[in-house]
């Protein structure tokens, strides 16, 4: 498995494309991505299941950028044990 930092590095560079592409007219805007749902979908790539153990919870981010930090929070903490 990837490091946490490696984690980051993945969901930044993932985002950035996405919205590369958006300015670029590759996705229309209604389908750019959310930094939170950016981090879910990055997470399901590499832990399937601790996306599925946060998903529909209370840090959830995907629809809620809100949860961000929380989400990033248990992960950081999570990732290495």
């Amino acid at each position: 498995m990837i490091t946490f930092e490696e984690f980051l590095k993945k969901v930044d560079d993932t985002f950035l494309n996405h919205q590369a592409a958006r300015s670029r007219g590759k996705i229309k805007a209604e389908n750019q991505w959310r930094y939170g749902q950016t981090i879910m979908n990055v997470l399901w790539e590499v832990w399937p299941d601790k996306h599925t153990e946060i998903k529909g919870s209370d840090i959830d981010c995907f629809y809620d950028n809100s949860n961000v930090q929380f989400t990033l929070d248990k992960l950081e903490k999570e990732w290495a044990v």
